[in-house]
């Protein structure tokens, strides 16, 4: 039988293996508060009060079509010279697929994921997935930590053993935390939604009703890239619970002018040395553009090919993350993996892009320019910005030297106690610099416990 007609037995059994391994076979009820309904014409699962243990099992059908589809890849030709100009790199993207395919072992990141506590409930008609990983101090702050696209859960896997266990990693009791890492609809081994209008607004939504789940009448809750748009709308929507709201990096509003006159004209941008050397919308923004208007039509590529799929997440960590031009500086081949293996092995290229045409395309959109909408409203609770601003491709751009300026326009949509520029880490903070991320997560809560 032919390399293509084994692909297609195996990928046959597929689904039904995909559906089997993934049952978890443990049990177990809380109270809780009763979910928002809703009702759709498409089916979908009920919400139930359940909170059930599960595990990643990724089955072994999963990973032997991935291996021959790797196998098979069929590359696109290059300008010669054209480094990343154009899109991911293909010399680079070579070295990935042949660790990929000859040296990675998604089953060791499999059992290093299984060491910590995960769960699956139903909200909203959606299967959530999430880690709920609690400290030995019956004290401890519930943390809420919410991530974006083209991350996932472990974006926060080097800060869980800091944040639960402080002692250990040299801070103190004070700083100990029980953490709660979901995965959006539509990402990782969360459910994908069966209606449309999933949208950061009603993402918000399910985060204050899985804190309620799990009982916690207080908690502090921090973002970065959608996450940071999500956790702003849990605190303003959940008011009376979220004691803390801290954020990689804080927007808002240009200061008012001081008497009157007319705020001075900012600098110019220096003129760019090369393709990527500024972030603009010709060369940086069209992964928004199709995925906040044809999510569906890339999603093809993105859930036939694992290549495809590699190509299109590794340009933006490469592109976003903090690194002289070697991304493997930011990450190893195994990080890069297996942040890419989760959107894989559970189909979620697609599901996830979605979050972008649900966000451009609420309040009777489509919005014209951009996906990101600004959460309406200030937040009133203590508001914490550490803020990591060196992406490769703003590295022509200094971060803003005017920090006195940019804390008050943040001032105009939160209640700022913290505010901290960072000198190392870009998109992925918690990634990438995990100390750094967690000492002004500790510093931050440590304010906020002052009062």
């Amino acid at each position: 039988m032919s390399s293509i007609s084994i692909r297609r037995v195996v990928a046959a059994g597929l689904a039904v293996a995909v559906v089997l391994a993934f049952i978890p076979t443990v049990h177990s009820q809380r109270p809780v508060e009763p979910a928002a309904s809703a009702s759709s014409a498409a089916v979908r699962p009920a919400d139930s009060p359940a909170v059930v243990p599960f595990k990643i099992q990724v089955p072994d059908a999963v990973l032997t079509d991935l291996k021959q589809r790797v196998k098979e890849v069929r590359y696109p030709d290059e300008l010669e010279g054209s480094n990343w100009d154009y899109g991911t790199n293909l010399a680079y993207l070579k070295t990935i697929v042949d660790y990929w395919r000859d040296r990675y072992d998604w089953r060791a990141q499999e059992k290093r994921f299984n060491q910590f506590d995960q769960f699956k409930t139903t909200i909203d008609g959606v299967e959530i997935y999430f880690i709920h990983q609690k400290s030995k101090n019956a004290n401890a702050t519930p943390l809420l930590l919410l991530n974006g696209w083209p991350s996932s859960i472990m974006e926060y896997e080097k800060v869980i053993g800091p944040l639960t266990d402080p002692v250990a990693y040299g801070g103190s009791v004070e700083d100990s935390f029980n953490v709660v890492i979901p995965s959006m609809p539509g990402f990782g081994f969360s459910g994908k939604p069966r209606e449309r209008g999933y949208n950061p607004e009603r993402i918000a939504k399910i985060w204050v009703q899985l804190m309620a789940r799990l009982g916690y009448t207080k908690y502090a809750a921090h973002g970065s890239d959608w996450g940071s748009g999500i956790a702003t709308r849990v605190a303003l929507d959940d008011a009376s619970h979220v004691m803390a709201l801290h954020l990689a990096g804080c927007g808002g509003a240009a200061p008012a002018p001081v008497g009157g006159a007319p705020l001075a004209a900012p600098p110019p941008p220096p003129p760019a040395q090369g393709m990527n050397s500024l972030v603009n919308g010709a060369h940086n923004l069209g992964y928004q553009e199709i995925q906040s208007t044809k999510p569906q039509t890339l999603g093809f590529g993105l859930s036939d090919s694992p290549v495809g799929l590699a190509s299109w997440i590794l340009e933006k960590w490469y592109n976003w993350s903090d690194h002289d031009g070697d991304i493997e500086k930011a990450f190893t081949k195994d990080e890069l993996l297996t942040n890419i293996m989760i959107y894989w092995v559970t189909n979620s290229g697609t599901s996830s892009s979605r979050i972008y045409f649900e966000s451009r395309h609420m309040n009777g959109g489509p919005l014209p320019a951009s996906p990101f909408v600004t959460p309406a409203g200030r937040v009133a609770a203590p508001t914490g910005c550490g803020a990591f601003p060196y992406q490769y491709d703003r590295r022509a751009t200094p971060p803003n030297p005017n920090l006195e300026a940019a804390r008050k326009g943040a001032e105009t949509r939160f209640k700022i106690v913290h505010f901290t520029q960072m000198p190392h880490g870009g998109h992925f903070p918690a990634f990438e610099q995990p100390k750094l991320w967690v000492d002004d997560i500790r510093a931050f809560l440590a304010t906020v416990r002052k009062g």
